[in-house]
C-alpha cells in the first residue's frame, strides 16, 4: 500500500485490509478519507494472540523460531508483541532476521530436529512475499506453522486466525462500483473490518501427530479435513 499510495495521487485506490491507515499516513481520517483512498482497514493484526492460539493448539510448544524483517518498523512492533506473549507463556523465542528468500532457506537450513518446535512470521512482507516457501520448508522439516490466512491452511499450514477477505472483497466490490458511478474515493468513509476467523487444518494437526483440544475445535470457525 505504501508504494501504491507514493506511486499516485489521481487514480484512485481501495485498499482492502490494510493495518493502521491513519498512522501510516494513507487517509486523513475513517469518516474523511480525502485524497484518492479509500476502502477498509482491518482491526490491527495481534501477534500476542496468534502465538496464545499457537501455544493452545501445540501444548508442547516450546521454542518458536520466530522470522522478522529488521528494516520494516511495522515487522519489530509485530515482535515486541510477540515477545510480550512469549514472556506470558513461558516461551523461548529463536529470532532470525530474513529479508529475501536466502535469508529463510538459509535460516531453516540450520534446523536441527528438536531445535524448535514451531514456527511463527513476524513481519507482514515476510508473509505477503513468501507463503510457498515458508509453508514447504516448515512441512518438510514437519513443523506447525501459523497460516495467517485461511489459504495458509487450505495448503498445509496449522492454522490462521484473522479476517475472511472473501467477504472484504465483496463489500469492496461495492465501493469500486461506487466510484465507476463518479463517487470521490475521499468522499467513501473507511470502514473497519472486525469479524476474525480461526482455521484449523486437522489434516496437518494428525500429521504433526497433534491432538487439538476439544476447546478450541469447538470454536473453529472452520476445520479442514
Amino acid at each position: 500500500m505504501r508504494a501504491t499510495k507514493a506511486a499516485t495521487t489521481d487514480i484512485p485506490v481501495v485498499m482492502v485490509h490494510v493495518t493502521a491507515p491513519v498512522e501510516n499516513g494513507f487517509i486523513k481520517s475513517f469518516a474523511h478519507p480525502g485524497g484518492n483512498v479509500t476502502g477498509f482497514a482491518g482491526l490491527g493484526d495481534n501477534p500476542s494472540k496468534e502465538v496464545e492460539l499457537f501455544k493452545e493448539l501445540v501444548p508442547r510448544l516450546k521454542r518458536l523460531l520466530v522470522l522478522f524483517d529488521a528494516g520494516d518498523p511495522a515487522s519489530l512492533r509485530w515482535l515486541a508483541d510477540v515477545r510480550h506473549a512469549a514472556t506470558k507463556l513461558k516461551l523461548e523465542l529463536v529470532e532470525r532476521p530474513t529479508t529475501k528468500q536466502a535469508d529463510i532457506e538459509r535460516v531453516f537450513a540450520t534446523i536441527k530436529p528438536g531445535d524448535i518446535d514451531g514456527v511463527f512470521i513476524s513481519s507482514p512482507g515476510l508473509r505477503t512475499k513468501f507463503p510457498a516457501l515458508i509453508l514447504r520448508l516448515a512441512s518438510s522439516r514437519r513443523l506447525p506453522l501459523y497460516g495467517h490466512r485461511r489459504e495458509w491452511v487450505e495448503q498445509g499450514a496449522l492454522f490462521s486466525y484473522n479476517l475472511d477477505l472473501r467477504s472484504v472483497g465483496k463489500a469492496a466490490a461495492r465501493y469500486v462500483d461506487q466510484i465507476l458511478k463518479g463517487t470521490k474515493p475521499g468522499d467513501l468513509p473507511v470502514e473497519q473490518s472486525s469479524q476474525l476467523q480461526l482455521v484449523i487444518n486437522l489434516k496437518t494437526a494428525k500429521a504433526l501427530g497433534l491432538t487439538i483440544p476439544q476447546s478450541l475445535l469447538v470454536r473453529a470457525d472452520e476445520i479442514i479435513r
